[in-house]
């Protein structure tokens, strides 16, 4: 085999191959998820819990090596340039004050709560911690994040998408065909895993817009088609390999999947189920925490294998 074929092949494994395992989760009926809608959930979970090794563990690390005094800066202006775009969508599409419902008074709920009767006892105790007239041991409402605006998924595709391009990049550069069969299966092992997981996160985004799926999915998946084909056409992008650029996209691009993980993803699921199942938080929390570790032991062992 030689490195042309190599590449090729690469292109084609991973394109289509992320492409059908993010198609998988629009491929569940509507009755299978209203059958087992915690186990949707702990899956969305556990794609939070990718999403989040992924930028923390896997993209701040690789950018860490080249810019080693601003990753972390970086990574923390991409986080609050999704926020700022999410208010800024807000502000001009979001629901007016009159049309909104009953807001929490933070000023009055602990006084009004020590009124609460001794008869009221039993009430209180059944009632959510985190409601309004309780807030002894729970200190937020458990309410979803608005879905209104699209900023988030947005903001998921194009860090996918710029992490695809630059892992697609690597495999371009490289000069055997070991090398790029060894880089190959470090890359699918867990692109694959967050293809899922794009997948999954859309199905619950923008449930029922097929379109929009599959040109989502087909986005993320020709990331690294992409990158590989520039990486073997061009000679010299290992200019912009090697240049400031790269860990810069990295950074801005970890940012973006912290942001929508902790302030989308996790709050949203763990607001759907606080108070239909008690030990629903725990099955989310034990998702979370495998997807986490699985995307720390791909990236500890199989990529580094590959460097």
């Amino acid at each position: 085999m030689d490195l042309t074929t190599a590449k090729a092949i690469s292109m084609l494994v991973l394109g289509l191959g992320s492409f059908i395992v993010g198609m998988i989760p629009a491929c569940i009926s509507q009755n299978a998820r209203q059958r087992h809608p915690l186990l949707i959930s702990c899956l969305l979970c556990f794609g939070g819990g990718v999403l989040l090794s992924t930028s923390l563990l896997h993209m701040l690390p690789e950018a860490r090596e080249n810019l080693p005094d601003y990753a972390d800066l970086l990574l923390c202006a991409g986080f609050f340039l999704v926020y700022v775009v999410d208010e800024i969508v807000h502000f001009f599409y979001g629901t007016k004050e009159s049309e909104r419902g009953h807001m929490r008074n933070y000023g009055t709920v602990e006084e009004t709560s020590l009124l609460v009767t001794r008869s009221g006892d039993a009430e209180m105790r059944e009632r959510c911690c985190g409601d309004s007239g309780n807030p002894r041991m729970c200190h937020v409402s458990h309410t979803e994040p608005c879905n209104k605006s699209s900023s988030g998924i947005i903001g998921l595709l194009c860090a996918l998408f710029v992490h695809s391009l630059l892992e697609g990049l690597a495999i371009g550069l490289q000069e055997t065909v070991s090398q790029v069969l060894l880089l190959l299966g470090a890359v699918a092992s867990h692109k694959f895993v967050v293809g899922f997981c794009l997948g999954a996160e859309l199905c619950a985004s923008a449930a029922g817009r097929v379109c929009a799926h599959v040109a989502c999915v087909a986005l993320f998946s020709g990331g690294s088609a992409a990158g590989i084909a520039l990486g073997a056409v061009l000679d010299n992008v290992s200019v912009f390999n090697n240049s400031v650029a790269v860990p810069i996209m990295q950074s801005l691009a970890a940012g973006t999947l912290l942001y929508v993980t902790v302030s989308e993803v996790l709050p949203r699921e763990r607001a759907r189920w606080h108070e239909r199942k008690r030990g629903a938080g725990m099955a989310q929390f034990v998702a979370v925490a495998a997807g986490f570790a699985l995307m720390y032991l791909s990236t500890m062992y199989l990529d580094h294998d590959a460097a």
